[in-house]
């Protein structure tokens, strides 16, 4: 019988952005900075620099990846670090709107009016459209995933207790204890220090995408096996930092999880000045980039997969002058970081989304992120919202979640289990075999529109490479361009 389930459901056709701020606003205040270190220099040598300028260093990750995450009162202490040999580059963190205001949802009881679905173990399993469209049913024959396989979700937290992520006589597949908070404590919406209690919404709803267990709930995720761990770094009145950004993509690497879901700071809002791209010819922007950069390749070192949303603003990345003024050496950080796998959207016929970004050399592959209405959730993402309800959204926010999902039942069928009890399997590895099991939409071979194609389950956990076109894929808009 289909459990009465509360759903909330609004729509995310771009989690709105809004203009950059500095982290610290009040006069006397202190400011927090990014320091990124020459490589050749002596931590001790760092810190003792950025002790006399002022400077108290609040996370040392100069070991791992050559970066200081430092507050000052001193207003001249950027000045005076870059006028040092030790320092490559500093920037004032900042933060960025990368989540909507709760005041924009929408609650009711039960399935969405008109959207009765059939019955299922997961009662609201047959409205999930994108686990269909990219055979999840079928792959869990295979492969739903091993426990031992751990997904960090960078983003507002998970609610925890949320009964679709807890198994009875098992508990949890959430693990608060390895969680974390990077949250920055002098912002304006600091929030539950806890992992597992979500600042806002978003990052409950893309663990419920992963991770969402099959045991006769709501819904079903992509590998519902896995271990989630929560990594904090946006707040409670949804702003997202840049030191929390680097802090957490860091742990990352040092706790070595398997694969790490970055659905934040993707956002742009057409009517106030773009957040979405990080240029090098700006001191703050280049620190912030260069700490992205060094803590990507360190995160990878460690056996870390890398999935991003690609951002919501539809722009072509490959020209970004042509549509957003800005110059081409300007990125969407981290999804055009090196390393990263970066993910379009597509909607309910695996057409792109209108709001979708894409681009030559940008985008990866493309995955089910819903391309509707508020309220519909025939055409956006169902998954679960915190305090045990469900809500329907949409964004590459919700795409990048479904590549981070296979790329952990990549490493749960194919993964090298260690003497620890952990499993491995190489980014490199997990990257080529999500990219190359992926259905050929759109043009033929590569495109700037699906990048590999539509990822696939099924295939993935096969290991089935050999081409597969779908000709009833709609094609992109952006070619007639």
């Amino acid at each position: 019988m289909l459990r009465r389930l509360v759903l909330v459901a609004f729509v995310l056709l771009g989690i709105v952005a809004l203009p950059a701020a500095p982290a610290a606003v009040a006069s006397g205040e202190s400011t927090r900075y990014l320091v990124v270190l020459d490589e050749s220099a002596a931590p001790s040598a760092a810190t003792s620099l950025v002790t006399m300028a002022g400077g108290t260093v609040t996370s040392d990750l100069s070991s791992q990846i050559g970066v200081l995450i430092v507050d000052a009162v001193n207003p001249a202490f950027a000045e005076v670090l870059r006028g040092s040999a030790l320092v490559d580059e500093v920037g004032e963190d900042y933060r960025w709107k990368g989540l909507p205001d709760a005041d924009q949802e929408q609650t009711f009881s039960g399935p969405p009016p008109g959207d009765q679905p059939e019955e299922t173990a997961d009662p609201l399993e047959a409205l999930q459209w994108d686990m269909q469209q990219i055979r999840t049913d079928m792959a869990h024959a295979k492969q739903a995933g091993r426990r031992a396989v751990d997904v960090g979700i960078l983003d507002s937290g998970i609610d925890g207790r949320h009964p679709d992520f807890v198994v009875d006589g098992q508990g949890s597949n959430v693990d608060c204890a390895r969680g974390r908070d990077f949250v920055v404590a002098n912002g304006p919406g600091v929030g539950n220090p806890d992992p597992c209690t979500d600042n806002q919404f978003r990052g409950t709803h893309v663990s419920g995408t992963v991770g969402a267990q099959a045991n006769g709930i709501g819904i079903v995720g992509v590998a519902p096996n896995v271990t989630l761990v929560p990594v904090k770094v946006c707040d409670t009145t949804g702003y997202c930092y840049a030191s929390s950004v680097v802090d957490g993509i860091t742990y990352a690497g040092d706790a070595q999880l398997d694969v790490i879901n970055m659905s934040f700071f993707v956002d742009d809002n057409e009517f106030q000045e773009s957040t979405e791209f990080k240029c090098s010819s700006d001191p703050v922007q280049r620190a912030f980039r260069q700490a992205v950069e060094r803590a990507i390749q360190y995160a990878r070192n460690q056996g870390v997969t890398p999935v991003a949303a690609l951002g919501n603003s539809d722009t072509d990345l490959a020209h970004p002058e042509e549509e957003q003024g800005v110059s081409n050496e300007c990125e969407v950080v981290p999804a055009e970081t090196q390393g990263v796998i970066g993910t379009a959207s597509l909607g309910r016929r695996s057409e792109k989304a209108r709001y979708s970004n894409y681009g030559t050399g940008a985008t990866d592959v493309a995955a089910p992120g819903g391309n509707g209405t508020t309220g519909d959730c025939s055409r956006t993402v169902l998954s679960t919202f915190p305090a045990g309800t469900y809500g329907c959204i949409q964004g590459t926010s919700m795409a990048s979640p479904h590549a981070a999902g296979v790329a952990a039942l990549i490493v749960s069928q194919f993964g090298t289990l260690g003497s620890d009890g952990d499993v491995k399997l190489s980014p490199t590895r997990v990257e080529a075999l999500l990219q190359g099991s992926a259905v050929d939409i759109g043009l033929s071979g590569y495109d700037e529109c699906f990048g590999n194609g539509r990822i696939d389950a099924l295939r993935a956990v096969t290991k089935d490479t050999s081409k597969l076109y779908d000709s009833t894929a709609p094609f992109c808009p952006e070619y007639a361009e």
